[in-house]
């Protein structure tokens, strides 16, 4: 007896839980694909940005008010970022104990540098046939910040021939005046020899340190469209616009200008812009 009352128990659990799964509007699903950012931003005449690419892969929860309309949620991470390069008059301090020395000169350089995110994008959706558009914010938190490139420098005052630095760049770990160990040159400044690394990292011209560079937190306005290309599967192309300043002005520098040994910080806006190209599965 009690067996059969435990058997018709667990079937009406089974066809009720069934029932309940298919009346549930709340679903899931995830996404991978690619990004092409850049950074926005007032620049000096030998300054220029320059497109870079990324990753992005997350998992997806939407919500479904209508058949038609609905609120979606991700959690995601994601590169951005972009190529800075300089080209122009310009300065470069060479850090020589106990006292540096400020040279003035033409710098070429170009530095690619990813900022990696753990994004929170917040979004509402509306479906028509194949297509789904959406729009929303999204609130980001700065995981990672490296950036590698190429420095050229020619000294005009004091007289120093071109030397060439490699940039390693870790933004949210390197410290001010900090250089690889392995690997130096020398380069002549006016009579006197001087020994200077062969890689440098993000603060290295910097006497001192006031925080990193990249501020932690980012917020932009995204928008987006996705083409199903059957009940689960399809192609997603969306822009993420930043709406915050991601650099901090203790830390922004000038290649430009200077006052005395210290380069001029600049108190400007520069946000991110991603495109990104998905491709997903929503259950």
């Amino acid at each position: 007896m009690n067996r059969s009352l435990c058997t018709i128990l667990i079937l009406t659990l089974f066809i009720g839980g069934r029932e309940l799964f298919a009346q549930n509007r709340l679903s899931y699903g995830f996404k991978a694909g690619l990004n092409y950012n850049t950074f926005n931003g007032p620049l000096d005449e030998a300054e220029s940005y320059d497109r870079g690419t990324g990753f992005h892969i997350g998992v997806i929860f939407k919500y479904a008010l209508t058949d038609i309309f609905g609120l979606k949620g991700e959690f995601a991470y994601t590169q951005r970022g972009g190529k800075y390069s300089y080209d122009g008059s310009s300065f470069f301090l060479v850090q020589r104990d106990p006292n540096p020395i400020l040279v003035t000169g033409n710098r070429n350089m170009t530095v690619n540098i990813s900022n990696n995110y753990l994004d929170f994008p917040l979004l509402a959706y509306g479906k028509f046939g194949r297509f789904e558009i959406n729009a929303g914010i999204s609130i980001s938190l700065l995981a990672g910040s490296v950036g590698a490139g190429q420095l050229k420098f020619t000294g005009t005052s004091p007289v120093v021939n071109e030397f060439n630095l490699n940039l390693d760049y870790r933004f949210l770990g390197d410290e001010a005046r900090e250089a690889s160990q392995f690997g130096t040159q020398q380069i002549r400044i006016s009579n006197e020899q001087v020994s200077i690394p062969t890689q440098v990292g993000a603060y290295y011209e910097y006497d001192t340190k006031d925080g990193n560079l990249f501020r932690f937190l980012e917020l932009g306005y995204i928008a987006g469209l996705n083409f199903y290309l059957n009940e689960g599967l399809y192609l997603g192309v969306r822009g993420n616009f930043g709406l915050l300043d991601v650099t901090r002005s203790q830390m922004d520098r000038s290649f430009s200008s200077f006052s005395g040994n210290v380069p001029m910080l600049r108190n400007d806006k520069d946000t991110q812009i991603s495109y990104q190209l998905s491709l997903g599965f929503s259950f």
